[in-house]
């Protein structure tokens, strides 16, 4: 068969920019073609090495020639911010008269006492001013973070529960050095930690954790999990066969089943199934009809005898 005479097997299911395809074939590079294919296979998440037969050398060499070809973005460096105990402290008169006399700052505290059903203590006011000043967030910004602090304490811990005001400044320190200046970026954002946080509840539900929110340990677990590709499926294949070797729900021994699948580069169940079928596949329906088998026979062998009994009566 000549060249010609090839095609692709499938219909095509990826949608790639027809000028990033232009920049890989002039490159001539199929180390770069194979890392930038990837990457759009998983979404753009860190990539192991070993799981596409490269060094680590060679890995970091493709990634910084797709850079340069402008098809990967690199790191931003962070942006220096100054400790949360140096935050500027203001004097009681400067307090007072920045609060009279910025009209914009007044609607952000006002915002603030209206989630808190209260009045702000003068140490939280001038840390919402710190945040504004210091910070840099504007004022639609900081309006925008403080509800979304409130929404998510409260989804977590209950309605009528309120977040600190540190709790508030730890999280504009977290908006801040991602440069969520606008009132777009920081909705972006939210909507993000939403999913987020969607995706989370999901991989408790296939752990069989119901009725409480993940602590701060198992909350890395999940995240890490769902940053390296995992669904609910392969987190809940991953669960099973820790349950059948350990005999309960171990998250540091779950978390190494997760580890060595990803480092495989195995994410789906099915890619699991055929890639590490040790352990079997999930519980199938059927073993769980089998298992009824017994109980059944049972209740047919107790039936029998209540009516030869009510027979003999």
């Amino acid at each position: 068969m000549t060249p010609t005479d090839y095609t692709l097997s499938k219909p095509v299911a990826i949608s790639v920019p027809a000028e990033d395809i232009d920049k890989l074939l002039q490159s001539r590079d199929g180390v770069c073609a194979l890392v930038y294919l990837a990457l759009q296979r998983t979404g753009g998440r860190p990539l192991q090495a070993g799981a596409l037969g490269l060094s680590e050398q060679a890995l970091t060499e493709a990634l910084q020639k797709l850079a340069s070809l402008g098809l990967v973005a690199g790191k931003k460096e962070e942006k220096p911010l100054p400790p949360a105990d140096e935050l500027p402290q203001y004097t009681s008169e400067d307090l007072v008269r920045r609060v009279r006399e910025d009209v914009t700052f007044q609607g952000v505290c006002a915002h603030a006492e209206q989630f808190f059903g209260r009045k702000l203590t003068t140490p939280e006011t001038q840390a919402l001013l710190g945040m504004q000043d210091y910070l840099g967030l504007p004022v639609e910004v900081l309006m925008e973070l403080i509800t979304h602090v409130f929404t998510t304490y409260r989804t977590e811990k209950g309605p009528g529960r309120n977040p600190t005001m540190r709790m508030i400044e730890r999280e504009a320190y977290v908006w801040a050095r991602n440069e969520l200046m606008t009132q777009e970026l920081a909705e972006e954002y939210i909507e993000r930690q939403k999913q987020r946080r969607g995706d989370m509840a999901r991989l408790l539900e296939a752990l069989e954790i119901t009725g409480r929110a993940p602590s701060p340990s198992e909350k890395k677990y999940l995240s890490s999990w769902l940053d390296m590709g995992f669904g609910t499926d392969a987190v809940a294949e991953g669960y099973d066969r820790t349950v059948i070797s350990a005999g309960a729900l171990k998250w540091p021994y779950l978390n190494k089943i997760l580890l060595s699948w990803h480092e495989k580069g195995l994410h789906t169940l099915a890619e699991i199934q055929e890639g590490d079928p040790r352990g079997g596949a999930r519980k199938q329906p059927a073993k769980a009809a089998s298992a009824a088998e017994p109980r059944n026979d049972l209740a047919r062998a107790e039936a029998l005898l209540r009516r030869r009994r009510e027979g003999k009566e």
